[in-house]
């Protein structure tokens, strides 16, 4: 059977998850923090981008089984999307020159969560209470929002020596640059929360990071690193020989470890296992 009578015969009813049946709606997500919502509040989108990358970038929450691939992230599959005939499409504006073509299979809500040049946490808290308000349920949006908050507070209480010394997070962009997150990333927002001091504080994008030299890490005698993937190959086998980063004080005090995946432009979901992960790290003793 060819992929579009396969499609014809019937690939959007078969995909669509119980959650968003009984809500009422078909609703698809062309971004993953919106869907991380969505999930939290019980209710999947039909269809995402990038399935098989879920599990890679984003873990919590699991993906639904029954959520339809639409492809790349980047290069929406139009004929699956029109298939599927949702309701509505929830995006961001980073799809904003797209959205004209989604405007032609259904009408599109755009939730800004990143990249507006200020700390994402009210955008998320807004985000969550407007899903809320189209899947009609509110009531789980604010309770999602007060269990978040919660987990991130008990998770500073139990962030041991994490509390005492700052500590700042990196990606290796190759051997000699590196994009650091500090005002303006979900990041910042989950250390605040957490009365964890970030030791970066140098300026950022809208987006929350910075791109800067190797040479420009050592930020402090007591900053404690936490890198993530991707990380290029041979990236920190090279590191380990050059002696600029062996001299780095947070190198010579063995305080850099490799920090679990987060979907570092999520939502809640996104936020608690940032808090969840550094509390971790705390109670065993800053690592």
């Amino acid at each position: 059977m060819t992929r579009r009578a396969l499609l014809g015969g019937g690939l959007a009813t078969a995909l669509v998850p119980g959650g968003a049946r009984a809500a009422g709606k078909r609703i698809v997500s062309l971004d993953y923090g919106l869907a991380q919502t969505m999930i939290a509040l019980g209710t999947p989108p039909i269809a995402i981008p990038a399935v098989p990358d879920w599990n890679i970038w984003v873990l919590e929450p699991p993906l639904p089984a029954g959520v339809a691939n639409l492809g790349g992230a980047l290069e929406i599959n139009m004929e699956v999307l029109q298939q599927l005939e949702p309701d509505l499409i929830l995006t961001t504006p980073y799809l904003e020159a797209s959205r004209h073509l989604f405007e032609r299979v259904a009408p599109v809500e755009v939730l800004p969560v990143h990249a507006t040049g200020t700390p994402p946490w009210p955008h998320i808290l807004a985000a969550t209470r407007r899903i809320g308000t189209i899947l009609g349920r509110e009531s789980e949006a604010e309770r999602l929002i007060a269990q978040s908050e919660e987990t991130i507070a008990q998770a500073g209480s139990r962030s041991g020596a994490l509390r005492d010394t700052p500590c700042f997070f990196v990606n290796f962009y190759d051997l000699y640059h590196v994009r650091v997150y500090g005002r303006n990333s979900l990041y910042q927002d989950v250390l605040d929360r957490m009365g964890i001091a970030n030791a970066w504080q140098g300026e950022t994008n809208a987006w929350g990071f910075s791109v800067i030299g190797v040479e420009d890490l050592d930020v402090g005698q007591n900053a404690r690193m936490f890198y993530f993937d991707p990380i290029p190959p041979d990236v920190l086998a090279a590191l380990g020989r050059s002696p600029l980063w062996r001299n780095m004080s947070f190198v010579r005090s063995g305080r850099v470890a490799h920090f679990p995946t987060v979907l570092m432009f999520g939502t809640l979901p996104s936020a608690t296992r940032i808090a969840t992960l550094l509390a971790d790290f705390g109670s065993n003793n800053g690592f």
